[in-house]
């Protein structure tokens, strides 16, 4: 079901200021880090098994737009592995801001513009090749229908989206720091309409704890549902794959067990005009 516009922009502005909160102190624990791997010629940061399925489909000279881009490293990669005009959105003032210093910084050649993902302008529309979508942006997404929506109307005829994200099955076992000891035991509902309501701090990047004046509003999308709505967007589903990497950044205790857990996975999907 659709939401009405209201009920959208209260999630989605609860967490741009989430993000705005906590992204200051990301920076302090990569900020450094990121600028200066950047630095060096052709970096690329996403993993082998990413790299050889976008490189399958094809990058060279492609238009790419990257959805909740965030701090812009993996759109600044995807630049760096031959694709032509990158544009990144996201919510968070404080990660196009980072992510805009960094391409000038680095001499990468991407744009960075701050949209809800839901209001993304329609001069973008029908401009990409590529939409591709990185870890943890399906969760800050309310209403997968009309992102799915959004995401077309981004493509050309024949554009293609690539998503490479965490696993819903791994959002029901406990995070690496969770107070249970057993790691594999099932705590949280597959099937979840509501989202779940934190009001503790977000930095998974340097894990330092912190009182958040902010409320985030984090939303858990069946593999059943990721599917349906890029079907009911006539996106054709062209490529499914399921890996026991962590991409989270809070299952690695898991991933480490080699316990055969789905932790990530990749779906391509093809605009059918």
């Amino acid at each position: 079901m659709q939401m009405l516009q209201p009920e959208l922009k209260r999630y989605t502005e609860a967490n741009r200021a989430a993000w705005n909160e906590v992204m200051p102190k990301h920076q302090l624990a990569a900020k450094e880090k990121w600028d200066t791997l950047f630095s060096q010629p052709s970096y690329v940061s996403l993993a082998d098994h990413e790299v050889k399925l976008l490189l399958q489909i094809g990058l060279k000279g492609k238009n790419v737009a990257h959805l909740c881009c965030n701090n812009g490293v993996e759109l600044m990669s995807l630049k760096n592995l031959g694709a032509d005009t990158c544009v990144g959105f996201d919510i968070s003032d404080e990660a196009i801001k980072e992510a805009s210093e960094r391409a000038t910084l680095c001499g990468i050649d991407c744009q960075f513009v701050r949209s809800d993902i839901y209001e993304i302008d329609a001069v973008y529309s029908n401009r990409f090749d590529i939409v591709y979508i990185s870890a943890g942006c399906l969760g800050w997404m309310p209403d997968l229908r009309f992102l799915f929506e959004k995401a077309a109307a981004l493509l050309t005829k024949d554009g293609v989206i690539f998503i490479h994200e965490i696993h819903p099955f791994s959002e029901m076992l406990p995070f690496d720091n969770s107070k249970t000891s057993d790691t594999l035991r099932i705590i949280e509902p597959y099937f979840k309409e509501e989202p779940y309501i934190e009001k503790g701090g977000l930095d998974y990047v340097g894990n330092s704890e912190y009182d958040a004046a902010t409320t985030q509003y984090w939303f858990i999308h069946t593999i059943s549902n990721i599917l349906m709505g890029m079907i009911n967007n006539r996106i054709r589903v062209e490529h499914f794959s399921e890996y026991e990497i962590d991409i989270s950044a809070g299952h690695h205790q898991i991933e480490t067990m080699k316990a055969g857990i789905p932790l990530s996975f990749i779906l391509i999907g093809k605009r059918i005009n």
